[in-house]
């Protein structure tokens, strides 16, 4: 058995997991917070399981294909996947993290908590609360999987697909607040704000900025989806592209597709070449220690400076005592030490 073949395997289970957990919504929703954690977790391990098999096992045993391939060995918890897709993979998990940390708290309530006892009415607030959580979940998995992870998961976008149109039919769930709430949301159009449809529940109910280049969080009314968000006009057409959460995105009307760096530069919009040009270099592109971000953390106009990768805000970065580039973390010790993109004086010492 190769890895191509427990990969399949990997994905497959993940897929049935979150079946069973749509068709499990209404009548057992216990068992639907148990199976979409599962394939949750089912979905990270595949992406860890497409770099190296090794990284799906918990750090506390040493790694055993023979063991591996029978299922004798303990698996890599969400927080460890998260951990290795940062340093390993080097595509690691943002605003995803806490969302998917919800649902690995709601499964634990479920399995040690739960009470079938509930009045009709507590049964009708504890389903929407479920299904909230699982459209967010959903929400950030399958953006991952179907652009950032897009290249490993493509065999599977059929199946993929099917499950998004199934979970997506779980949102006249929340119809019940979006009737509640929509007399305020037409009022709060009139008044100049800004609502677009929320990528999570679908409803016309996620507040956004009217800002170009800015940072801003975008708040869903009804699921509660925050994002956050910044707004540029594409090179190519004017038409305006939204990025939520990371630097990933793509034009809607002409199709150009944008990495971090794409848009770091449509932020900088060659601030950064005039100010070096006055002698000024605090408009320099910056790295980021968080994502591990190349020349993606940007000064913007109101003096902020934004990661373009994973949208991390800072009032003011360092610079490297060794290699003099403008950085994000701590860089006291960086003389010595390095940076993320640079080995310091260390290394120098220890090829002497």
């Amino acid at each position: 058995m190769n890895k191509d073949v427990m990969l399949e395997r990997l994905v497959k289970n993940g897929l049935d997991f979150l079946e069973k957990a749509i068709s499990e919504l209404t009548e057992q929703p216990k068992y639907s917070v148990i199976h979409f954690h599962a394939a949750v977790e089912l979905f990270l391990k595949a992406r860890l399981m497409a770099e190296h098999w090794t990284l799906v096992i918990s750090h506390r045993q040493e790694p055993d294909w023979n063991k591996f391939v029978s299922g004798n060995f303990q698996s890599v918890s969400l927080d460890g996947a998260s951990d290795r897709l940062t340093k390993i993979v080097r595509s690691g998990l943002t605003k995803e993290l806490s969302v998917f940390r919800e649902i690995t708290k709601h499964r634990n309530k479920m399995v040690h908590f739960f009470h079938e006892a509930h009045s009709e009415e507590e049964n009708e607030e504890q389903l929407r609360d479920i299904v909230k959580q699982q459209l967010t979940a959903w929400y950030f998995l399958h953006k991952l999987i179907t652009e950032r992870w897009r290249e490993v998961f493509e065999p599977w976008k059929t199946g993929v697909a099917n499950i998004d149109k199934e979970l997506r039919k779980s949102h006249s769930f929340l119809q019940v607040i979006y009737d509640q709430i929509s007399s305020d949301i037409k009022n709060k159009k009139l008044s100049g704000l800004i609502f677009k449809s929320c990528p999570s529940c679908g409803f016309d109910s996620q507040e956004h900025e009217d800002e170009l280049k800015e940072i801003y969080n975008a708040n869903c009314l009804v699921c509660g989806l925050s994002e956050k968000c910044i707004k540029i006009e594409c090179p190519d057409c004017s038409t305006e592209v939204v990025f939520e959460n990371e630097g990933f995105g793509q034009c809607d009307n002409c199709g150009k597709r944008f990495e971090p760096e794409d848009l770091a530069s449509e932020i900088d919009d060659g601030a950064a070449h005039v100010a070096a040009m006055d002698g000024d270099d605090s408009w320099d592109m910056g790295n980021c220690s968080d994502c591990d971000g190349y020349h993606t953390v940007v000064r913007t106009e109101n003096d902020k400076y934004v990661c373009a990768s994973c949208f991390l805000v800072l009032e003011s970065l360092q610079r490297c005592g060794w290699c003099n580039e403008p950085n994000t973390g701590d860089m006291e010790h960086s003389h010595w030490a390095g940076c993320n993109h640079c080995d310091g004086n260390a290394d120098w010492d220890k090829d002497d």
